[in-house]
C-alpha cells in the first residue's frame, strides 16, 4: 500500500460457507457445462452467476453501480497442489479440474458483472488468459515480463472497444508481487491540466501483443479524460502515447498527469483465491518488478476482460465463443 493518502482499494472477504458455495456453483459448471459449444456456454455462465451468493452480488452491484474504480474478493478455494506447473514450463497448462473450477469461478463473477470478452489478435482470441514469466519477455512492456515495472496504464487504451472491466484471479504468487493500481478520481489535477486532457490531442499505439494490430488502422487522436468532468472516465498506456509536436501545452498536459498518477499509486499484492476486480475507465493498474524463477512455482495469475454492453461490438467481434473484439482501431466508437 501507498503511503500517499489514496483510499484503499474496497475488500470483500467471503464466509466460509460463500466460499464453498462458490465452489460448488464452479464445479456445476465445469460438469454440467462440459459438453457445450462455446457460446451457449457462455449464455448459460450468465444465468447461473445470479446463484452467486448474495453479498458477493451485491458487492459486485456497488462496484458496477458507485463507479468505485476497485475491489478484492478474498476467500476464493484454491487447491494449489491440484493447479499443476506455472506456465510457461508445459507450453499449455494442463487441462486438469481445479484450473477449469478456477476458470470457472472467473467466469461466473465476469458474467454478473457484465460480458466476458476477448483481444482476437490476443492469446488467439481466448477468453481466459495466463498472466505468468515468460523467458525473453523479462524486460517488455508485456503481461509476460518480470524483472521490469510493467507501467501503470487501462488495458486496450488504444481501441475504442476497450473493457469496462478486468477480472484477475489469482492462483500463485509466491513472492506477493503488487498489482499497482490508481483511480484517476484520486489523482490530483489543475484545472488547466484537466481541460487539455478532456481535448483529442493524444494518441495511443496498441501494445505489441495484440498482433492484429499490426494491420489496424492508425489509431485517430483520443482525450485522456472524457464524460462527466466531476468523475471522469480515463484512457492512458504511456509507455505507448505520443502526442503531436503542435501541441505543445498537450505534451505537458500528459507529463503532468503521468507524474500525478505516480504518486497516487497503491500496491495491492493479491494471494491464492483472490479476485482483483479493475474498473479500466475509471483506473490504471500495472505490476512491480520481480525475479522469474522458471521452476513451475511462479506467479501465476488468470485473467478475463468484461465489457458492460455488447451491442457497442454487434458485428465486429468473432471467435467460436463469439466475443473477441476485433483490433481494427479506425472505428468511430468513443
Amino acid at each position: 500500500m501507498s503511503g500517499n493518502g489514496a483510499r484503499p482499494i474496497g475488500r470483500l472477504l467471503l464466509t466460509p460457507s460463500d466460499s464453498a458455495a462458490v465452489r460448488a456453483l464452479a464445479s456445476r459448471v465445469v460438469t454440467d457445462l462440459r459438453d457445450d459449444p462455446p457460446a451457449a456456454r457462455l449464455r448459460q455462465i450468465a444465468v447461473m452467476s445470479q446463484d452467486l451468493p448474495v453479498a458477493l452480488r451485491r458487492a459486485l452491484v456497488d462496484l458496477r453501480l458507485s463507479g468505485d474504480s476497485g475491489l478484492v474478493v478474498s476467500g476464493l478455494p484454491i487447491i494449489d497442489a491440484d493447479l499443476g506447473s506455472s506456465p510457461p514450463v508445459t507450453a499449455q497448462p494442463v487441462r486438469n479440474e481445479e484450473l477449469a473450477r478456477a476458470d470457472a469461478m472467473l467466469l461466473l463473477f465476469a458474467s454478473f458483472l457484465g460480458y466476458p470478452v476477448s483481444q482476437a489478435g490476443v492469446d488467439e482470441g481466448r477468453l481466459v488468459r495466463d498472466v505468468s514469466p515468460l523467458p525473453g519477455n523479462e524486460t517488455t512492456q508485456r503481461g509476460s515480463g518480470s524483472s521490469v515495472e510493467l507501467m501503470w496504464h487501462n488495458e486496450d487504451a488504444y481501441h475504442p472497444l476497450r473493457p469496462d472491466w478486468i477480472c484477475l484471479l489469482c492462483l500463485r504468487n509466491p513472492d506477493r508481487t503488487a498489482t499497482s493500481f490508481a483511480r484517476i478520481a484520486d489523482v490530483p489535477l489543475d484545472e488547466s491540466t484537466r481541460s487539455l486532457l478532456f481535448q483529442p490531442l493524444f494518441h495511443i499505439e496498441p501494445d505489441s501483443s495484440n498482433v492484429a494490430s499490426e494491420t489496424a488502422n492508425a489509431a485517430p487522436a483520443v482525450a485522456v479524460l472524457s464524460g462527466d468532468a466531476r468523475h471522469p472516465f480515463v484512457r492512458l498506456d504511456p509507455a505507448f502515447m505520443t502526442c503531436g509536436p503542435e501541441h505543445g501545452p498537450a505534451g505537458d498536459a500528459l507529463r503532468a498527469v503521468i507524474k500525478a498518477v505516480d504518486g497516487s499509486l497503491q500496491d495491492v499484492s493479491l494471494a491464492s483465491g483472490e479476485i482483483m476486480i479493475i474498473d479500466n475507465l475509471r483506473s490504471v493498474h500495472g505490476r512491480r518488478p520481480f525475479t522469474a524463477r522458471y521452476d513451475g512455482s511462479d506467479r501465476w495469475l488468470r485473467v478475463v476482460h468484461v465489457a458492460a454492453d455488447l451491442r457497442r461490438s454487434e458485428g465486429l467481434r468473432t471467435g467460436d465463443h463469439g466475443r473477441a473484439v476485433l483490433a481494427d482501431a479506425g472505428l468511430t466508437q468513443g
